[in-house]
């Protein structure tokens, strides 16, 4: 009789072979030509002085690279492992009110061999994220130059996402669309909440005048976002916008906001893409998550992105 740890062993070589030989079909060895954070006085002011709101952060960045990670391993179709399993760690981890960012590599291996550009290029929004909450909880005297700055280091890189209002209900239309949302009604609503505290915390942190006022000021959305943690509001039908929760803001910054509602909407496509059958394999959903990122999502796609809204006519329309 064959020892049983031989035999799990042997299955998890197999398995782990399997994996590697997909991964390389997909021809997935790309440059990690990843940047540093843009250094400022001001860099980690949310993570000192707002530790509670910047550890929610934290569980948003594990939860979208689990979300990731778990869809592509089962093909999109097991809903219980989204549902249930992939949603209880993500809820586990955001429990823990981690103090540090992720290793998001080490959450998702196989979606960053799979997709890794496309990875970057949420990370370089995520750090334009993080930046824009440092200036604004920060003491920096001049925060409108500092974003500045920043938006300007984020527009130097080959990853960054468009600063133009895009068409997000064409973007919401591809054959794919909405596969996600449909079959995981549960966890899609827990990413929209992660979304809805991103953004809606940007109008009370700058009407704050100190960091008492500005710890005061969240801790109503913190309690509204754990509430959609508990109950997902899955009778949302659309990712909120910068707009509508943090107007003075999307005002006041449009091109920061309009790369941050970009960077979700490309969260659903991904999503979609990952969960889809009419992209049965590794290689098709690789190819059409590159397809979408470059053609309507980066800035360097501006002059020929027919996504791009031209007038606010056309985004009412």
């Amino acid at each position: 009789m064959i020892p049983a740890g031989t035999i799990i062993r042997s299955i998890a070589i197999v398995a782990t072979a399997t994996v590697a030989l997909a991964l390389t079909a997909c021809s997935q060895f790309e440059p990690r030509d990843k940047r540093f954070y843009y250094r400022a006085m001001w860099n980690f002011a949310l993570r000192e002085d707002l530790a509670e709101l910047d550890s929610e952060f934290n569980g948003v960045d594990f939860g979208h690279s689990n979300l990731y990670e778990n869809l592509l391993l089962t093909g999109g179709h097991d809903v219980p492992a989204i549902e249930e399993q992939a949603r209880r760690e993500t809820l586990a981890f955001i429990a823990t009110k981690p103090r540090l960012n992720p290793n998001e590599e080490a959450i998702a291996p196989t979606y960053m061999k799979l997709a890794w550009r496309a990875q970057n290029t949420f990370d370089e929004a995520h750090a334009l994220h993080r930046a824009t909450y440092d200036v604004v909880v920060s003491d920096e005297p001049d925060k409108d130059r500092a974003i500045r700055d920043v938006l300007a280091y984020y527009r130097n890189s080959a990853y960054a996402i468009t600063s133009k209002r895009l068409d997000h209900r064409r973007l919401d239309r591809f054959p794919y669309s909405k596969a996600f949302r449909t079959r995981f009604p549960l966890f899609n609503a827990t990413i929209w909440s992660y979304h809805y505290l991103q953004v809606a915390v940007y109008d009370p942190l700058q009407a704050a005048t100190d960091l008492a006022a500005k710890t005061k000021a969240v801790r109503p959305i913190l309690t509204t976002y754990r509430r959609y943690l508990e109950h997902p509001p899955v009778q949302w039908t659309f990712m909120p916008l910068t707009a509508e929760l943090s107007p003075q803001f999307a005002a006041r910054y449009p091109d920061v906001a309009n790369i941050f509602d970009n960077l979700h909407m490309l969260h659903d496509n991904i999503s979609d893409i990952l969960t889809s059958e009419r992209l049965p394999t590794w290689e098709a959903k690789r190819q059409e998550i590159y397809r979408v990122v470059d053609h309507y999502y980066l800035a360097s796609a501006d002059e020929t992105n027919p996504m791009i809204v031209k007038s606010e006519q056309e985004h009412r329309h």
